[in-house]
């Protein structure tokens, strides 16, 4: 997984391209690519967060535990933001978040819990 997400930030090992005075719609066609490529790596990650979710959704089960620990879902917004460097806002951070820990639940849910999404 690791190798696989390597492989799609490649395209962006080099410097990024330039940002000139009197850009060109030419200008724009570098900085597209590295954002498909960035794309590219967020889904392996957020496809990657998502199986590691799976098993905790697994065990969860196993252990008679609940799907939605609101503590837990503190710590994961509390690390995000401790780690945003910006430029992003923590209420965009915050909210990006909410988004990607609400999907990760109702797929726990659906795959592991056998309950319905609220």
């Amino acid at each position: 997984m690791i190798q696989t997400v390597l492989d799609a930030l490649t395209p962006l090992a080099g410097a990024p391209p330039d940002a000139p005075d009197e850009p060109t719609a030419d200008d724009l066609g570098p900085w597209r690519e590295r954002i498909d490529a960035l794309d590219r790596a967020i889904l392996l990650l957020l496809n990657e967060r998502s199986r590691c979710a799976n098993v905790i959704g697994h065990l969860k089960k196993q252990l008679g535990m609940p799907v939605y620990v609101p503590s837990r879902e503190e710590q994961v917004l509390d690390n995000v933001f401790n780690a945003n460097p910006g430029p992003l806002p923590s209420e965009a951070v915050r909210r990006l978040f909410e988004r990607i820990i609400d999907e990760t639940r109702a797929l726990e849910r659906r795959k592991y819990q056998d309950e319905p999404d609220p």
